[in-house]
């Protein structure tokens, strides 16, 4: 009994912690001009304002950040997730000389820092012409997490049963019929997860972002909030707003997909 309250002692302590930063934020974005730079500062707002939300979205492109991370983020893990089912099922399914070894260059690719492949990379994507472009910076992102994705999908694709798979060639279900309507259903947890892992890790990444498209009208919403800090003074008030609506997208996926999350791998195969 005295342990499961410590238990929940710590884990409190853990969780206010990191709600700590978020808490902050949200409610730096309420105060006025006068409360965020008051010192020493407080903690709560004297009165709510959404003076900063307001001078954002009126003088500021955030609306055109927001739109430019919802192309980049969504076609990247839209192509990335496909190619990452197709191949994780191939990898899970065949049995060939050198698939172990395959398994694991995929896993060290995923491992290697992204920022020593920066030059390399955009050195690439410039010769092919995508620099300044979505398509070059999509094709960045796609690089990042397509091993991860792979790695990851191959573990939920070896555990359905390959008995599903016999069942539906025997009805006549072709190979791609099978992926489509028995395998992909099964995975969809799998699917869910590295689809919210590539969303996420396209909205939030800066480097690349900044180095690919540069400073322009295509600038996404990290290298925009960039913007807020430079010179000799930083617009706390507006950072803080702008960072509280950036968080809102990743926070509908969450909810949206929550129920897939928390189901079973196999929920709804057959028993026995």
């Amino acid at each position: 009994m005295i342990g499961r309250a410590a238990a929940y002692v710590v884990a409190i302590g853990l969780a206010a912690f990191a709600l700590f930063p978020l808490a902050w934020m949200l409610l730096s974005s309420l105060k006025t001009s006068a409360g965020i730079y008051r010192f020493p500062p407080s903690y709560l707002p004297d009165g709510l304002s959404f003076g900063f939300y307001e001078k954002v979205l009126s003088t500021t492109p955030f609306l055109n950040f927001v739109a430019n991370s919802l192309i980049v983020g969504a076609l990247a893990t839209l192509i990335g997730v496909a190619f990452a089912c197709m191949a994780g099922y191939s990898l899970a399914r065949a049995r060939f000389r050198g698939r172990t070894l395959i398994l694991r260059a995929i896993l060290l690719a995923y491992l290697f820092p992204q920022i020593l492949i920066v030059i390399p990379l955009f050195t690439a994507i410039s010769k092919l012409g995508l620099a300044n472009t979505y398509s070059g910076l999509i094709l960045a992102y796609i690089t990042f997490s397509f091993p991860f994705s792979t790695w990851m999908l191959t573990a939920y694709f070896e555990k359905i049963p390959a008995e599903i798979e016999e069942a539906g060639r025997i009805d006549g279900a072709s190979n791609f019929r099978i992926f489509r309507s028995l395998v992909l259903p099964l995975a969809a947890p799998g699917v869910v997860t590295v689809t919210i892992f590539a969303f996420i890790n396209a909205w939030n990444e800066f480097l690349y972002a900044l180095v690919i498209l540069g400073g322009g009208e295509r600038r996404t919403l990290p290298v925009g909030l960039y913007n807020f800090v430079g010179g000799e003074f930083a617009q706390w008030g507006e950072m803080m707003a702008a960072t509280a609506m950036t968080m809102v997208p990743s926070l509908i996926l969450f909810l949206l997909v929550q129920k897939r999350l928390a189901g079973g791998l196999t929920a709804g195969a057959v028993r026995g």
